[in-house]
């Protein structure tokens, strides 16, 4: 049997989710239905279980903007976010209008009849069609079935525990361990210090080239303020239209002035490491937001390095041993347990096969 609707959103994450909720606040009208693989809301946020996961993008901008993020924290953890999402669900009603364990196999659009032809596979692997004048692809762009791992010569030869933050091991014990944690972007720099709080014995930061990195406090006192003594939904906009005029004017000033705001990330970076690390460390060889600029809350990364419960090292491997990790410059990396923050392998539309005609 077929099934008919005007929209097919394929994916219940927080895109997914945000389109359901402006389809029904602005055109309810439509008929839609949204199709997600996994079994419960929130994609990324329910995908990404490792320690300390959170955003690197402030709620007020992150967030929705017709729905104020309401707690005082500027980058929030995995469950809050996935949380606030699932408020929207229960705000717009859209529990009735997901199909969970749905896949979508392929879509074709057809010119002559003006639709889609969405072949979708559900829970006890039955094919069904579904007819849309729509699809929206709100599936991210990455491979949820795997990250992207760089074959390390050696791998197998590592006797400790070898971990991809894309599947984190539940219950994963590091307490007391040795862990050297690959990478330097936004999931390594929440993976230190996390796990050196989380009482692992020493964490090292291992990367092939430094990152920018750019500390910003972890409560918004001025939002906090005004929420107080403005209508909850007035200071949520205000604080969006701020963060983002913030956030351009910085990225502006990075393609103008490059050299003014690499002096002023580095300078930061320099007062919170106190002498303690080496700025080569954090001194990337290109200018700011010619590569992604990553944020830490209240410099939690420049703390746990200062204290001497983590450290980290700059250069290349040359392969995996049975005991860590063997450097190009000679230097071995002793390991109880390998993470491998590597990155995410890049997949348009989910894999969905898309065809015309």
């Amino acid at each position: 049997m077929e099934k008919q609707v005007d929209i097919l959103i394929v994916g219940a994450g927080i895109s997914g989710i945000g389109v359901a909720a402006h389809l029904s606040r602005n055109a309810p009208q439509r008929s839609f239905a949204i199709i997600e693989r996994r079994e419960s809301i929130g994609g990324t946020w329910d995908l990404f279980k490792y320690p300390g996961i959170r955003s690197d993008s402030d709620m007020s901008t992150f967030g929705f903007n017709f729905k104020p993020w309401q707690k005082a924290n500027v980058l929030a953890d995995g469950a809050s976010i996935k949380g606030y999402v699932a408020e929207v669900v229960d705000e717009y009603k859209l529990n009735d209008k997901i199909h969970f364990q749905h896949r979508v196999l392929s879509a074709n659009y057809d010119s002559a009849t003006k639709k889609w032809t969405v072949q979708i596979e559900d829970g006890e692997q039955k094919v069904q069609t579904w007819i849309a004048n729509f699809v929206i692809g709100c599936t991210g762009y990455y491979n949820y079935d795997q990250g992207y791992q760089p074959d390390y010569p050696g791998k197998n030869d590592f006797k400790g525990q070898f971990v991809n933050p894309q599947f984190w091991p539940e219950n994963l014990d590091y307490a007391g361990k040795k862990v050297v944690i690959i990478g330097s972007g936004a999931t390594a720099i929440t993976l230190v210090p996390a796990m050196a709080k989380g009482g692992a014995g020493h964490v090292t930061m291992l990367q092939r080239s430094p990152t920018y990195i750019a500390s910003i406090p972890s409560i918004d006192f001025v939002y906090d303020k005004m929420r107080k003594v403005l209508p909850e939904d007035v200071a949520y906009k205000l604080t969006r239209a701020r963060n983002i005029g913030m956030q351009r004017g910085i990225y502006a000033l990075a393609q103008k002035q490059p050299k003014v705001l690499r002096k002023l990330l580095l300078k930061s970076i320099e007062m919170q490491l106190k002498g303690k690390v080496d700025m080569k460390h954090f001194t990337p060889a290109y200018n700011p937001w010619d590569q992604r600029l990553c944020v830490v809350p209240d410099g939690d990364l420049f703390k746990i390095l200062r204290s001497g419960k983590a450290s980290v090292e700059t250069d290349q491997i040359e392969k995996i041993t049975e005991t860590g990790i063997q450097l190009k410059s000679g230097q071995h990396l002793d390991a109880d347990i390998i993470v491998s923050a590597t990155g995410l392998e890049i997949q348009i539309l989910g894999g969905i096969k898309a065809t015309l005609d």
